[in-house]
């Protein structure tokens, strides 16, 4: 078997886990992984002694030297485009981090970019692999729920994540970009049915006040092809002291039933001494298992959504094509859906009126 040579873009928060989720694909044999570039010179330095991964601080520096043949872009939302844009002229498959891009005419550009030069690209929707929405999504295609008639679903962060960890560049992003996106997206993916229009309203105040220039919460409420309606809830503004980073969950109604995913409580409760406070904990998406053979072996919907692109990668630098692929991953196309719902929620903010999608 050929394995294929894989280098990060990004190796800050969300970067480290696709580093540990790579580094356990390596270790198995399945993939190498060769490089990370990042701006940060520690950063580099200290995911090289984590990972054994070659550091750069120009991107095309690492596609100049390290023969890859596919990369992860784990950049802010706002610089994915030119990134994956180079990625894809040097011949390279992509896996991208949500939203594929802050505009759809960004998303055009590296759809084309992509198909141009024959390579995959693929968008880490995640929610896709959660197990619970993955049996939702088969109780609704096997019309247990009977017709769609409406639903509900939230995402909302703490304010540590504005305010501490992307400080530097939430100014840029919005509630919307960073979290709405993920349950636009897996909306559209449950129910297989195109968002129509919305309407929405925002608020700031919060993070504004603090010197961040954005968005504290946006709702949103969109109507799709099949006639279901449903309301989304965006929000970046929690209290530190909320018991998980994420608080996040969904109901979907049918004529015939209704079903609940409440992928923030996950049953799991947890106060120590150590800790500020009690905590709900999800190692459905995130845990490192003890491997007898890799040492930490990652785990869960959101890890096991970071290794289905090394599969893919394996698939296609031993002889599958595209075409055989297509319609088994999120690819450009998919992602540019939900990019166009989050385009129409900002400008229903903006405009107080019904978005065309």
């Amino acid at each position: 078997m050929k394995k294929p040579r894989i280098g990060v873009i990004g190796g800050g928060v969300f970067g480290t886990q696709i580093l540990t989720a790579f580094h356990y694909a390596h270790l198995k044999g399945d993939i190498e992984l060769v490089a990370l570039a990042d701006l940060s010179e520690g950063v580099l330095e200290a995911q090289k002694e984590q990972f054994g991964v070659t550091g750069y601080t120009d991107y095309l520096q690492m596609f100049a030297k390290e023969n890859l043949d596919a990369v992860a872009v784990v950049t802010p939302d706002y610089l994915h485009r030119q990134v994956v844009v180079d990625a894809a002229n040097h011949g390279l498959h992509v896996l991208c981090q949500k939203p594929l891009d802050t505009s759809a005419d960004g998303c055009l550009d590296m759809i084309n970019a992509a198909k141009e030069n024959n390579v995959l690209l693929c968008v880490d929707y995640h929610k896709r692999f959660d197990p619970g929405h993955i049996l939702l999504r088969q109780q609704i295609a096997d019309g247990h729920l009977g017709k769609i008639m409406y639903g509900y679903a939230c995402m909302e962060d703490k304010i540590m994540v504005p305010a501490e960890w992307f400080k530097a560049w939430a100014h840029n992003s919005s509630p919307v970009w960073f979290l709405g996106v993920h349950f636009y997206d897996l909306i559209y993916w449950l129910i297989n049915s195109k968002p129509v229009s919305c309407h929405a309203v925002g608020s700031k105040h919060k993070l504004k006040s603090i010197g961040i220039d954005t968005y504290d919460a946006v709702q949103a409420q969109f109507r799709f092809e099949n006639g279901a309606v449903f309301t989304v809830d965006s929000s970046w503004i929690l209290p530190n002291s909320f018991t998980a980073n994420v608080n996040q969950n969904i109901k979907v109604v049918g004529s015939e039933g209704i079903y609940e995913v409440d992928s923030e409580s996950r049953g799991i409760l947890s106060a120590l001494s150590s800790m500020p406070g009690a905590a709900t904990n999800n190692p459905y998406a995130f845990l490192n298992e003890e491997s007898k053979f890799y040492g930490s072996k990652p785990s869960g919907y959101a890890y096991n959504s970071m290794l289905y692109f090394t599969e893919l990668a394996v698939m296609l630098r031993n002889g599958k094509t595209l075409k055989e692929l297509k319609g088994y991953y999120c690819d450009g196309e998919e992602a540019l859906i939900s990019v166009k719902m989050a385009q129409a929620v900002h400008r229903s903010v903006e405009s107080g009126c019904i978005e065309t999608i």
